[in-house]
């Protein structure tokens, strides 16, 4: 582009040479070369404005307002990164991209594809022998069993325990531990190998007296208190079942709040568990317990993950994610739902994090030389600057005729 517009420069500087020459015998050649002559200027005017943009014209840094984008290339930085910031990732449109996108949706359709799945459960696959391949080496296992012991020693495992029981208590929520325990009991009690048993109970623990008697005279004592304690226990607990305001019931709601009270504020009792707690994580047995069990499973997993994809886990991750995906595509209420989500996320996380793409844009050209800027601008802008150079040459050339056909009218009038 550059030679065609510096080519068409001098045709016509060749042209306007050619008329002024042959002028004296072809006077019509005046109105070519006042062509010629503003076309030239306007070529040379429009190749300054073009230069200029991008360098100092013929090397000549004296002349004011030349180079003009590599020296306001902080300026441009900034004015870039605002235009982006401010144009492309605006919250309404990137919310807009994301709501005309559907996450859901695409996710959805996405993962039902047959290779996309095999695919994720490959990416997972790999993931996980690489993961188990990390974690068999001494230094990352030492570092982990520490980490967690010190971890495990530090808690509040008194605390914790009566966080957990304070969320289990509220608005009564253990009553239906209670009620479970009561109708469990209920069910034991009306079996018939309950009453038996109880009867056998009755009869071994009765004194020396009720069996001299049962033997003498057949009554079968025994079996008729066994009978009693079974009737008396199930009226019982038929009591408590109906009642909501029960005396025992008030009374388990005591204990339970007596021993969440005392595991906060019972130094004895919190030394207690922090002592059965560090028995427990000082115990060999236990330690080389879980480490055979996780040898065991580390070594299934690694003979498995190596079949590729017929891999019990491959397979698995490809019915996950098969599944997912069906469970999306036929639910439009959670579809909607993650939609919603994002879209209500999304405006917070574009105002907190657009600058930042900003700000790389901004950091990116001002990290660049001048000749960089220039050469990058040029690659992309130069081709159609050239055009201004171009039409300037035909602009100049037409405006340069029309002026001289106006001045040879003007003048032929006056006369």
């Amino acid at each position: 582009m550059k030679r065609l517009a510096t080519g068409l420069l001098c045709l016509v500087a060749a042209l306007y040479a050619a008329a002024t020459l042959l002028e004296p015998r072809y006077p019509w050649l005046w109105y070519a070369a006042r062509t010629c002559e503003a076309a030239m200027i306007g070529a040379i005017a429009d190749w300054f404005a073009v230069v200029a943009l991008f360098r100092h014209p013929l090397g000549l840094r004296f002349i004011p307002h030349t180079a003009i984008l590599p020296r306001n290339k902080g300026r441009i930085a900034a004015g870039l990164s605002e235009f982006i910031q401010q144009n492309f990732l605006s919250t309404e449109a990137v919310v807009a991209r994301i709501a005309a996108f559907q996450p859901a949706r695409t996710l959805s359709g996405w993962l039902l594809k047959p290779q996309n799945a095999e695919a994720l459960a490959g990416y997972g696959s790999r993931a996980l022998a690489y993961a188990l391949h990390a974690l068999d080496d001494e230094r990352v296992a030492a570092f982990l069993k520490r980490a967690v012991a010190q971890a495990l020693e530090k808690a509040d495992l008194a605390g914790a325990v009566a966080g957990v029981l304070d969320v289990l208590t509220e608005d009564q929520r253990h009553h239906a531990l209670l009620d479970g325990a009561l109708a469990g009991f209920d069910d034991l009690l009306q079996k018939e190998e309950t009453r038996r048993y109880l009867a056998e109970e009755v009869a071994r623990n009765a004194p020396t007296y009720l069996k001299s008697i049962n033997e003498w005279l057949g009554l079968r004592l025994d079996e008729k208190a066994a009978l009693r304690i079974v009737e008396a226990a199930l009226r019982k607990v038929s009591e408590v079942r109906r009642d909501r305001d029960h005396e025992l019931r008030r009374r388990f709601d005591a204990v339970v709040a007596d021993f969440v009270a005392r595991l906060r504020s019972d130094p004895a009792l919190r030394e207690k568990v922090a002592r059965a707690r560090d028995e427990i994580l000082g115990s060999p047995a236990l330690s080389a317990y879980l480490g055979g069990l996780w040898g065991e499973l580390r070594d299934w997993l690694a003979a498995d993950l190596a079949g590729g994809a017929s891999s019990a886990v491959h397979a698995r991750l490809v019915e996950m994610a098969r599944g997912l995906g069906a469970r999306l595509e036929a639910d439009a209420g959670v579809r909607q739902w993650i939609d919603e989500q994002i879209l209500a996320a999304a405006p917070a996380l574009v105002e907190e994090h657009r600058g930042k793409f900003g700000r790389f844009v901004e950091d990116q050209i001002n990290g660049w030389q001048e000749e960089k800027l220039v050469e990058e601008l040029e690659s992309h802008l130069g081709p159609d600057l050239q055009y201004i150079r171009i039409n300037g040459t035909v602009v100049g050339g037409l405006v340069g005729l029309l002026l001289a056909l106006v001045s040879t009218a003007v003048t032929d009038w006056l006369r």
